[in-house]
């Protein structure tokens, strides 16, 4: 039992940058504005040939995909010279497919964390008392903090070796290398080109960043007040 507590309290303290970082990848990857960001900033309709409005409703579609598509294979068809072609080729469909299975255990993953967090602050207040609320407090600083530090430390990693990450991202997450395509022919390449995995994962990392940032600062006002309420009610004990 004099172990449980103390497990109990380090888990929490990872799952709160864990459930930050996947929440903010979550959002990435399930709104559409992301993908439209993509198309627009490197210009998908010219490098594609094909039609804005096909590439947002080929975006809706993947996003459908990743969420919660029965199909067991991504088949999106688009208007391309009139003819009615399918959008990826079979080796980016089987990519596609590694991408979602990682996605769909990335969500589970959040999910986790999220229960687990919820699950633990909730045993905190059934506890009560003022030392268990102090104590989630700091707990909740040390956690701000930790997201802070270890997300500013990959953001250098992103910004001084991207490229080497990227692929070794790849090397670690699938078992293949159907995720080597060509910005020449493959359009899933065309659409979401390295450049714009860079902004993704740093704008993923710097919200994530801001929101460490938020969580140290809520801890911190509430152990302030607690000291000042402390302070308050000596004063006027001794008076």
């Amino acid at each position: 039992m004099s172990l449980l507590r103390p497990a109990a309290a380090f888990i929490f303290i990872a799952a709160i940058p864990i459930f930050l970082v996947l929440t903010n990848v979550r959002i990435a990857t399930t709104e559409q504005r992301v993908y439209e960001y993509s198309f627009s900033r490197y210009d998908a309709e010219d490098v594609t040939g094909i039609e804005r409005s096909e590439l947002d409703r080929a975006a809706s579609e993947i996003i459908v995909y990743f969420r919660a598509g029965d199909a067991d294979a991504l088949d999106i068809r688009v208007v391309d010279d009139g003819e009615i072609v399918p959008l990826f080729n079979q080796r980016e469909v089987l990519h596609m497919r590694d991408v979602r299975d990682l996605i769909r255990a990335t969500f589970r993953l959040h999910e986790i964390a999220f229960v687990y967090i919820v699950g633990y602050i909730a045993a905190v207040f059934l506890w009560s008392g003022e030392r268990p609320m102090r104590r989630l407090a700091r707990q909740a600083m040390i956690a701000g903090g930790a997201t802070v530090g270890v997300l500013a430390v990959a953001a250098v990693g992103v910004l001084i070796g991207f490229d080497s990450l990227f692929t070794q991202f790849h090397l670690l997450s699938f078992s293949n290398d159907f995720w080597k395509l060509s910005p020449a022919r493959d359009h899933l390449i065309q659409m979401f080109p390295q450049g714009f995995w860079f902004d993704v994962t740093l704008g993923v990392g710097v919200i994530t960043i801001v929101q460490g940032l938020a969580i140290l600062g809520a801890g911190w006002a509430y152990v302030r007040w607690r000291d000042a309420q402390g302070t308050t009610s000596s004063a006027r004990g001794v008076g």
